[in-house]
């Protein structure tokens, strides 16, 4: 059903045939050659079809052979990104099995650590001679323990995105909070290994993903990787993008990779200022009027007032011209169904 469905919006893509053409001919040349590009960047505003135009290019690079994985807003994390990675390049059979395990264990470390920390936010001395609360009586964490518990996980940097949230945090809290989390996971968990996976989990997984790429796409002509919403996911990928991109701090990604970025903002300056010139910048705006007539044609909207109505409601975006045209009225003079 999924098949049939892309192919159904592959066959009915209007316009961006400059972008199209763009993605095709990178493709068709080396990575060794100067005009080659390994970092595109679609943008624009809500609407005006980056996802679509995200996923014609993923279309046209499987049809060349290319090994591609596509995320969007879905992954709340770098490792779920990379699990989301892995699972579609296992779907078009190149398992990366060695990943997958390092994912599998960092999960069940994390687990074990998460409880931990409920164990470290509890207050001292309130467990009964047992270890268990006082009298025996079942009790879950209280709102204290809870509180210096996600503390701790934001101060050893286990909470995505919490860069932007540090600064709504009480310090004092996430200090006594990270120091008793750091004494459960050093008390929990199996050696020092186990330990760096946890609380550097991009430093440890990382050279894992970089070599499974490099192996599951070796003999393919072409390794695809696309973030779609970035102005959602952009805040907890940036960094580790920018790095594995950019510097061998996880290993060489091979010269056969090309990703795209997708969203509604120009890139952080403070992050990606002294790579630009490593980025192919490609603002979207709305269709130019014919685009929109095409798309309309196609969606059986030739209806002259029908036409303009959605022209001038829609302003263009793609998104708003198919909607309206899905919704139109059987003829001038109709009403807009909801």
């Amino acid at each position: 059903m999924q098949e049939r469905i892309r192919r159904r919006r592959h066959a009915s893509f209007v316009g961006r045939r400059r972008e199209l053409a763009l993605f095709r001919e990178n493709l068709d040349l080396p990575p060794d050659d100067e005009r080659h590009r390994f970092l595109f960047h679609v943008r624009g505003n809500a609407g005006v079809g980056k996802t679509s135009l995200v996923r014609e290019w993923e279309q046209l690079a499987r049809e060349r052979g290319a090994l591609t994985a596509y995320t969007d807003e879905a992954v709340a994390g770098v490792p779920e990104a990379m699990a989301a990675i892995s699972e579609q390049f296992g779907r078009q059979g190149r398992p990366l099995k060695a990943l997958d395990r390092a994912l599998a264990t960092y999960r069940q470390r994390r687990f074990e650590v998460e409880s931990a920390a409920m164990t470290a936010g509890s207050p001292a001395g309130a467990a009964g001679p047992s270890g268990g609360p006082p009298g025996g009586v079942p009790a879950g964490p209280s709102a204290g323990a809870r509180a210096v518990a996600a503390a701790g996980l934001a101060g050893l940097g286990l909470v995505p995105g919490v860069g932007a949230l540090a600064g709504a945090a009480d310090p004092a809290q996430v200090a006594e909070g990270a120091d008793r989390l750091r004494a459960a996971v050093a008390a929990r968990l199996r050696g020092h290994e186990d330990t760096e996976l946890v609380l550097s989990p991009l430093r440890v997984l990382t050279p894992v993903l970089v070599s499974e790429i490099r192996r599951a796409g070796a003999d393919a002509p072409w390794i695809t990787l696309f973030f779609d919403t970035y102005e959602r996911t952009g805040p907890y990928l940036d960094v580790w993008l920018r790095d594995l991109i950019t510097t061998e701090r996880y290993g060489a990604l091979p010269d056969h990779v090309v990703v795209t970025l997708a969203g509604q903002r120009r890139l952080d300056l403070g992050c990606w200022g002294d790579h630009l010139d490593a980025v192919t910048d490609l603002p979207l705006d709305p269709f130019t009027e014919s685009e929109a007539r095409q798309l309309l044609a196609d969606k059986g909207v030739v209806d002259e007032p029908v036409v303009r109505d959605v022209l001038r409601l829609s302003g263009r975006l793609p998104v708003l011209v198919s909607t309206l045209a899905s919704n139109r009225p059987a003829g001038p003079g109709g009403c807009w169904r909801a």
